[in-house]
């Protein structure tokens, strides 16, 4: 395949005028009235604002979001509880497992239904019990 560069007009093989009438990109001239000069920087202005409102609709914590990451440290959570109890069972307590429900514990998500919330509330309890029951305290 072949590429190749911009062309011009093939009904007329003049090239484009600069001005209102093409396409694209132009520089203003340097003795420009003061109403072109205006207009190309409120252009320019209109283009930051709108970079604004995209990074600003970024930065928006999403309410699925927030749901799925407070699913998920429920989700985190069980596991580390069930690798506890596997490590009871054991007979030697992984400190690095401990450490790891420590923090999970600490790190509280929230959730806006109050029926997740009061779920991964409960679980979190369900772990300080565990952890109080060996004599650490959270």
């Amino acid at each position: 395949m072949r590429v190749e560069g911009p062309k011009t007009s093939a009904a007329t093989g003049k090239a484009r005028k600069s001005g209102s009438a093409a396409s694209g990109f132009s520089v203003p001239s340097q003795g420009g009235d003061a109403a072109g000069s205006s207009s190309a920087v409120s252009a320019g202005v209109a283009g930051v604002h709108g970079l604004d409102a995209i990074l600003a609709l970024q930065s928006v914590d999403n309410v699925d979001d927030r749901e799925r990451r407070a699913v998920r440290h429920g989700h985190d959570l069980l596991d580390q509880l069930e690798a506890l109890r596997a490590d009871l069972l054991a007979g030697h307590i992984s400190p690095q497992r401990v450490g790891a429900l420590l923090s999970l514990i600490r790190a509280k998500q929230g959730a806006d239904d109050p029926k997740l919330a009061t779920l991964i509330e409960d679980i979190s309890l369900r772990a300080r019990v565990e952890l109080a029951k060996l004599g650490i305290d959270v």
